[in-house]
């Protein structure tokens, strides 16, 4: 089949709500071969429509009760059941006429179909007052979101998984500072779940469709310089569906600093005192006392740099390994203990390997305890990552001359400790260098021999590369104190990314949508309202941040209905703010409504504004409530309903009313442009549910079938 064959459709459907997927399934069944355009490229919501986004329906034949993504699911799955349907998520950028056939532009492809049905729904609809937009996020949200259970998130200078944060844990959030955590949620989830793999950092995330993510924009200017003439958008927060590789997404650069003079051993180990801050350990090879005051200075992090990368601590045993021939290093370490300790080392030689020996049980435990044993689970406590930057240097430095090498384009650091790999990560952005973070797996690496000194090696453990070349080649030197070969010859790579207000700026490697049905959870955050799910900045949950507060909903919905039972599980109080006479849930979410204690309906009402200071404190009424126009409350949320999406339609001439919706021919779904048909929400239908929506889309597929036999069309 050739490529003209492949793009060539008898109904070319663009949206993958109900009705676009009713539709699909109808055409297929009168054998039309049809193209589905979907996801939230195509309707701006995700794939299965405005539907997905509903926890319980309750009002469509067949089914008692079930989600709205386990319903969205069921219709996808029989549309994709017939041969003649292929759905596609791309975004539909143009769609024109030529004769009586059309063409669709893509963001990936180009289509030509024989018939058009516009299918593309709603997105939701903003509160256009003064305030809102100031604080978005910052109480005034749209929407929940969640992670998988084992994602991870940059927890105590750690990664963390979701699942095992509690409410001691301090999570780091978009402005380079850790917060606490203000509550949870966990909630049963069926639909697509988003894998996003950044740049650099090449582990994906795993995040529902609907969670907004915090990205960026990078243009390419007109210069010469490849790596500077970049513009920059402001930071905007978008939906994990709507994301493309040409987004890129953020991590903060740790910004909060605390500096430690003395580290005291007794907050670390359990010691015995003579004297004050004086500890005496009884030893088998010596009988010195260790002072329990011990300066932090920049030598005591390189060594602990040393002994992460090279360090043993058995016994009363703390050994360093190196090869031979960098006595320095050896001198190094010894000159360090003696200056640190006040205790003396051992220098010893075996074949190709020269080793630094301390035998003190109290400062081999207190090793233990400040990074572990295990070369796969060393990592640095939380005190250590907040520490100013220039004794961070010297920690790297230690590390990089045990674990480090230079290569032919860039410096590598190679670690079993994936904990440390992830801090050694941080500690690098706030010095200004971006690395590139790579797993390799044990089981890949077995596959090929290892030596080292003439040795057979095998892997029991994966391995984490952290790279540093092109543009930060030369701060990497200069941390370093090594001059790279390439330095002033580096090639550059389009693997690009930068460093931008305080943020790295990474751009989107892929994005994988899978199916999940399972358990999802996500925090809720003080302060800020997001956190750092490992590789980029995500908005928290809003709904615990609320626990025995005071918010509002505004709007008189289903949906808004639905959002107030919700939030009542967690606030104090929930008010419904509606303008007209009386909210219009279904009748049975009306009675639950008024059964319900903590929500009070406020009609006749609008919001003027939101107001507060750094986060929102009160909105302003039209009308007095209790004799005051002023509501104290900590929290809005907004459900006003939905904006039309019918600018494609539109732009092809297709004639709307003032609100944006397609005019159709009821009875035969087409516009006034021969060969184009619309169905569902897009429409001027009074009525809009999944179930009209789903009529809707088979009568078009109907009707386009007729238009195509009547003008002899139809493919062989």
């Amino acid at each position: 089949m050739t490529k003209k064959e492949t793009n060539d459709y008898d109904l070319i459907i663009i949206g993958a709500g109900g009705a676009g997927l009713a539709a699909a399934m109808y055409g297929a069944r009168l054998n039309l071969k049809t193209l589905c355009l979907g996801s939230s490229h195509g309707t701006e919501m995700p794939l299965g429509g405005v539907i997905t986004t509903t926890n319980v329906v309750e009002n469509y034949p067949g089914f008692i009760r079930l989600t709205g993504t386990e319903l969205a699911d069921k219709i996808k799955e029989h549309a994709e059941s017939y041969e003649l349907v292929t759905l596609k998520e791309e975004k539909a950028l143009e769609v024109k006429q030529s004769g009586k056939e059309f063409s669709v532009k893509t963001d990936s492809s180009s289509y030509k179909g024989k018939t058009i049905l516009f299918a593309t729904g709603t997105k939701w609809r903003k509160l256009e007052v003064p305030g809102a937009k100031e604080f978005e996020n910052k109480g005034v949200a749209y929407c929940a979101l969640c992670l998988h259970p084992d994602e991870e998130i940059v927890a105590n200078s750690n990664i963390i998984k979701i699942k095992d944060i509690t409410p001691s844990t301090r999570v780091l959030t978009s402005d380079g500072t850790y917060q606490n955590v203000a509550g949870f949620t966990k909630i049963n989830y069926q639909g697509k779940m988003v894998k996003i793999r950044p740049r650099f950092f090449n582990e994906p995330v795993s995040i529902t469709a609907e969670h907004p993510v915090l990205t960026m924009q990078v243009t390419k200017g007109n210069g010469g310089n490849y790596w500077r003439d970049f513009s920059f958008s402001e930071p905007e927060w978008k939906e994990a569906d709507e994301l493309t590789t040409a987004d890129c997404v953020l991590y903060p650069i740790i910004k909060e600093t605390k500096d430690l003079e003395n580290i005291q051993l007794s907050e670390h180990l359990e010691l015995r005192k003579e004297g004050d801050n004086v500890i005496p350990h009884k030893q088998t090879f010596t009988s010195k006392s260790v002072n329990g005051s011990i300066p932090l200075t920049r030598d005591l992090m390189r060594l602990f740099g040393y002994y992460l990368a090279e360090g043993s601590a058995s016994g009363h045993e703390l050994r360093f390994y190196f090869n031979k021939n960098e006595k320095e290093y050896l001198n190094d370490i010894q000159t360090i203990i003696k200056n640190s300790f006040g205790l003396d080392s051992k220098i010893s030689f075996k074949d190709n390997v020269g080793y630094v020996t301390l035998y003190s049980k109290v400062i081999c435990d207190f090793f233990k305890v400040l990074f572990d044993k295990y070369s796969h689970a060393k990592n640095l406590p939380h005190f250590m990552m907040l520490l100013p930057a220039e004794k961070q240097v010297e920690l790297l430095k230690g590390l990089w001359r045990g674990d480090g090498c230079t290569r032919d384009k860039d410096f590598c650091l190679v670690t079993s400790s994936r904990k440390m790999a992830y801090q050694v990560r941080d500690l690098l952005l706030r010095s200004g260098i971006i690395c590139s973070l790579q797993k390799r797996d044990k089981d890949i690496l077995n596959r090929h021999p290892h030596k080292i000194e003439g040795r057979d090696v095998s892997f029991t453990k994966d391995k984490y590369n952290l790279n540093v070349g092109g543009q930060f080649l030369e701060k990497m030197s200069e941390l370093l104190g090594i001059r790279h070969p390439k330095l002033n010859v580096r090639e550059f790579s389009t693997n690009h990314a930068w460093i931008k207000e305080g943020y790295a700026v990474l751009p989107i490697r892929s994005i994988e949508k899978v199916d999940y049905n399972g358990d999802v959870l996500s925090i809720g955050v003080e302060k800020n309202s997001n956190f750092v799910a490992k590789n980029f900045i995500v908005h928290n949950c809003d709904a615990p941040l609320f626990k025995n507060k005071v918010v509002a909903v505004v709007g008189g919905s289903d949906s808004a209905a639905k959002d107030a039972m919700v939030l009542a599980e967690h606030a104090k109080k929930v008010y419904i703010i509606y303008r007209g006479e009386k909210i219009r849930p279904e009748p049975i979410n009306y009675e639950r409504i008024m059964a319900n204690k903590k929500i009070e309906v406020i009609n006749n009402t609008n919001v003027l504004e939101v107001k507060g200071k750094q986060f929102v404190e009160k909105v302003i009424l039209d009308k007095p409530y209790k004799g005051s126009k002023e509501l104290e409350l900590q929290g809005v949320f907004v459900a006003i309903g939905h904006i039309i999406i019918s600018d494609l339609a539109k732009a092809l001439g297709v004639k709307t009313n003032d609100k944006g919706e397609i005019i159709l021919d009821h009875k035969t779904s087409e516009t006034n442009i021969p060969g184009v048909f619309a169905a569902g929400d897009v429409t001027d239908k009074p009525f809009k549910q999944l179930i009209t929506g789903v009529a809707d889309g088979c009568t078009a597929a109907f009707s386009a079938y007729e238009y195509i036999s009547r003008n002899q069309h139809k493919s062989s």
